[in-house]
């Protein structure tokens, strides 16, 4: 067997490159689970509905609603698989040149690098992502480390094989665990997908609507991918500043404290189509946002 020419060395890299790119989302997904790690893929949700144009975000939301999110979610695991085939094309097509037999860990290592250097800080994790300790860097280089024993198994394309039979078997590793990674997949984000498009909370209610929603029917829309932030009841604050005479920093039991008024209140979304379901009502019970004001005496010019 021959080394192979820059073409097939580039279409090589590229499959090998794409399954280990399924390999580590899977274990991404998994340590999201066991170590709460946030998969970048949720991570990078706040960042790209920050610059995403206003025709693509109206088209999420507005005509696909509920799949919006699966489909935003889906596109950023299939760009995280497609760019990390890129990155095996790239070693491979080095691999032509540059004879170093561990190469596929060195790629390995520059993927690594743009995660922890670039992405996680746009992300808001902080130089290499260490706002959250040493935990998501080290996660990630376990990542990358498989990715790219995962790659090498795959094969140098500057190298012909001794023996072909024992290159695939060894083939047969990565292969079985790409089909692993896509069953896990499946298995941890197929049942949330389809609870968002076919069984959202307000696909309950049939017939003419209730005077009041019932909680459980309540519709729901959010944009954040993998599900809303967990909020610590004891040390949230709300803190009302800037051109306030009287500025005020409430606890949770400060604002409980507070006199409050009771409404009815009948929410829409803004994306609800005409006869949608996307609307519900409530008795709502909290502090008037009136009275909060009053508390802070804003200032003439606020």
């Amino acid at each position: 067997m021959v080394a192979m020419n820059r073409r097939a060395a580039l279409i090589h890299g590229f499959g090998w490159g794409a399954l280990a790119g399924l390999v580590l989302v899977a274990l991404m997904y998994l340590a999201s689970l066991l170590l709460d790690l946030k998969p970048l893929t949720q991570e990078l949700n706040e960042p790209l509905l920050s610059i995403m144009p206003g025709f693509v975000f109206g088209f999420l939301i507005d005509t696909l609603q509920h799949a919006g999110k699966v489909v935003e979610e889906l596109g950023l695991i299939v760009a995280m698989i497609v760019a990390l085939g890129a990155l095996g094309a790239a070693w491979a097509w080095t691999a032509l040149r540059w004879h170093f037999q561990y190469s596929a860990l060195v790629f390995a290592a520059a993927g690594w690098l743009v995660v922890v250097v670039l992405l996680l800080p746009v992300a808001g994790d902080g130089p290499f992502g260490l706002d959250s300790g040493l935990t998501t860097p080290l996660v990630w280089a376990a990542l990358f480390a498989v990715y790219g024993v995962v790659l090498q198994l795959g094969g140098r394309p500057d190298t012909a094989a001794a023996d072909p039979d024992r290159r695939r078997l060894l083939s047969m590793l990565p292969l079985s665990l790409g089909a692993l990674s896509l069953g896990a997949l499946a298995l941890k984000l197929g049942p949330n997908w389809y609870q968002a498009i076919f069984n959202p909370p307000e696909a309950g209610l049939y017939g003419r609507s209730p005077q009041l929603t019932p909680i459980e029917n309540f519709y729901v829309v959010s944009k954040n991918l993998g599900g809303d932030p967990n909020v610590d009841g004891g040390s949230w604050r709300l803190k009302i500043g800037g051109m306030a005479g009287n500025p005020v920093s409430l606890t949770l039991q400060d604002l409980r404290a507070l006199p409050v008024t009771t409404e009815y209140v009948t929410l829409e979304c803004i994306s609800n189509n005409v006869g949608g379901n996307l609307m519900s009502t409530g008795i709502f019970t909290g502090v008037s946002l009136k009275y909060l004001l009053e508390q802070v005496n804003p200032t003439s010019s606020a």
